[in-house]
């Protein structure tokens, strides 16, 4: 029978292998366990449907009988002649093409009296990490399997059987991690799926429950996953129980009816804290490495991209609440390390590159357990990073109140407070949760960021024109007539409320993540000094608010609207900035560095795009103003 010297072989390899743990009964558990589901493809009504997979029954079927005869001798009598009689029968069974519920049910029955007679360890010692399972295959695995698992890694295009494809519902719905595990762990004889004794048992159950999750990895941000009842739902279900059952034998037990409940199961992972974030930022640099050494430098950048977007964004908040300077240099040393990568530079610039961006990672993760914030220090950094943002939200609202109180239209007045108010009681609302997102992998931050400054910035545009347009006192006049003639349509005001929201609640969104983090980096004990700071950072705000709209009157109308329209201008192109690096961050843009200071407080990042994208909305300002200008002298 092919392969049966391949088979004898295997089995005294992982008889060394596995005599120092006393797992020595894991392949035996490993091969009934095959024989469970994949019998399903081998015979169908009594009849053979593919030749190939029922010699592989027969093999399994054979090697079981070998492995139970070496193996029970550690066994009690009883346990021994039960779990033969067993493996005799099924054995008879598979010969004889029995039905495979008959084959599977016992083969089933077979497997769990070996797992009890032989103690074998079938629970991971802690809850696997998916995301570090995720660096391992991808490290490990994808070459065969591709990156999501499809079977169509570009080593594994040569093998007979192909590598196995995860995202098959068939196939997987039957497959416990624990199964997933031996498979790992043990590797498949005959075929090109190796077993990976450099592994500790730790990493193998990561990337069994990786593995099992696959399917349902699109699932991962769905807002369901973090509900009460969810929550609950998963709370009566054990880890033992998790890693032992497959999806069918949950759909049968469980009475399941939907596929949610299923991805719930599998995605499921316990808060992670600060550490375990680093960590998975340091592990995925290590596998980045590994891959730039195999000239796999596009896959390389990918991880690189993934060790900022998953290990260290749930926490640059927290980061930037204590030492916005770090988070700057990591920022700016990651985006160093990714053009080496796509520039494809020599291995030892980049083995340099990824040994100063580990340096500056293991320095925040010393940074992050320091909580020692006192009183005065936790109101301070509150009350600065919230006049701040309030002020730059001032600034503008402030021109808008200015032009509207000028004019006497006091609904359009109106429209802009129920704006900026509206943005303010929805940050109050996101604070009470702040907390909870961060701790939670709170992954999509800069593109929200990022959505907000490109409206923010087209609506900034789009009025600072309106106003350039209005600054020669014979359009203004004109206009004045007419809205004194007409009333103003719901589309103009509801346009200015959004304005104002917009503009408003990006600086309180960035507020409020910043907050969060600082209640969470003072262990939640400084709350009174954070809400003192935020209190008094606010009167400030709404006193220079008044101040300024109380004697805005006296300046001309025309001189107002052209400085209201260089604000905008000038606001939309610092926006620009913070948006484009938004994305960048995100790896939805490239990064190109300049050699240039960054000034984040005027929007201007070191890199060609931010800089280029900033020129250009610069340059659409320009022009516009210079067309209207020309317009007003003809």
């Amino acid at each position: 029978m092919k392969n049966f010297c391949y088979t004898i072989l295997f089995v005294l390899l992982s008889s060394l292998l596995f005599a120092e743990n006393g797992e020595q009964s894991r392949i035996l558990v490993h091969t009934l366990n095959y024989i469970s589901h994949d019998y399903f493809f081998a015979v169908k009504d009594g009849k053979v449907i593919s030749k190939d997979e029922y010699e592989e029954e027969l093999e399994f079927a054979e090697a079981s009988v070998k492995y139970y005869k070496q193996y029970s001798t550690g066994w009690s009598d009883e346990d021994s002649i039960a779990i033969g009689v067993l493996i005799h029968r099924l054995d008879s069974l598979i010969e004889n093409h029995a039905d495979f519920k008959y084959v599977s049910a016992l083969a089933s029955e077979t497997k769990n009296k070996v797992i009890t007679a032989s103690g074998l360890q079938i629970t991971p010692v802690k809850y696997p990490n998916l995301q570090n399972g995720k660096i391992i295959f991808r490290t490990e695995c994808a070459k065969c399997h591709g990156n999501n698992g499809y079977g169509d890694g570009p080593e594994g295009k040569d093998l007979n059987p192909e590598p196995r494809n995860f995202q098959d519902n068939e196939r997987m719905k039957t497959i416990s991690p624990f199964t997933a595990y031996n498979t790992i762990r043990l590797g498949i004889e005959g075929t090109g799926m190796k077993s990976h004794p450099t592994l500790d048992d730790e990493q193998v159950w990561d990337v069994a429950f990786y593995v099992v999750s696959l399917r349902y990895q699109p699932q991962h941000n769905n807002p369901a996953l973090q509900e009460e009842d969810t929550k609950k739902f998963l709370e009566s279900i054990s880890l033992e129980s998790i890693a032992g059952t497959s999806d069918e034998e949950f759909v049968s037990s469980l009475h399941l009816t939907d596929t949610f409940s299923l991805a719930a199961i599998r995605l499921n992972q316990p808060v992670k804290d600060e550490s375990e974030f680093i960590n998975t930022s340091l592990k995925y640099l290590d596998g980045a490495m590994e891959l730039y050494l195999e000239g796999k430098h596009e896959e390389a950048s990918q991880l690189a991209a993934l060790s900022y977007l998953e290990g260290i964004e749930p926490i640059e908040n927290q980061l930037k609440a204590t030492d916005p300077d770090l988070m700057e240099k990591l920022e700016e040393q990651m985006q160093q390390l990714r053009k080496l990568m796509e520039d494809k530079h020599p291995a030892i610039e980049v083995k340099d590159s990824i040994k100063s961006v580990r340096a500056t990672i293991v320095n925040i993760n010393e940074v992050l357990n320091k909580k020692n914030f006192s009183f005065w220090l936790a109101f301070l950094l509150a009350a600065s990073v919230l006049l701040r943002e309030g002020l730059e939200a001032f600034l503008v609202i402030m021109v808008i109140l200015s032009v509207v109180k000028a004019t006497d239209m006091n609904t359009k007045k109106l429209w802009v407070h129920s704006g900026w108010i509206a943005a303010v009681f929805l940050g109050i609302a996101l604070w009470m949760f702040g907390g909870t997102l961060l701790k939670e992998q709170l992954q999509h931050v800069e593109l929200i960021e990022g959505v907000v400054s490109v409206i923010a910035v087209l609506m900034l545009l789009y009025v600072g024109f309106w106003l350039h347009g209005k600054s020669e006192i014979g359009k203004w006049k004109d206009y004045v007539n007419n809205m004194m003639k007409n009333v103003v349509s719901s589309q103009s005001v509801l346009g200015l409320a959004a304005l104002s929201f917009f503009v408003v609640f990006r600086e309180v969104f960035e507020s409020v993540l910043f907050l969060s983090a600082l209640n969470i980096e003072s262990s939640e004990k400084q709350s009174n000094a954070i809400l003192l700071g935020v209190i008094a950072a606010f009167v400030v705000v709404i006193v220079l608010a008044w101040l300024v709209i109380k004697f805005s009157t006296k300046l001309p109308i025309p001189k107002l609207f052209k400085i209201s329209s260089f604000v905008m201008g000038a606001l939309a192109v610092v926006l620009t900035g913070k948006g484009i690096h938004s994305f960048q961050v995100l790896n939805y843009i490239p990064v190109h560095a300049l050699s240039i200071p960054r000034v984040e407080l005027l929007g201007i990042f070191p890199t060609i795009e931010t800089c280029a994208t900033q020129v250009l909305v610069l340059m659409v300002v320009v022009l516009v103003w210079n067309i209207t200008a020309g317009g007003k002298k003809s």
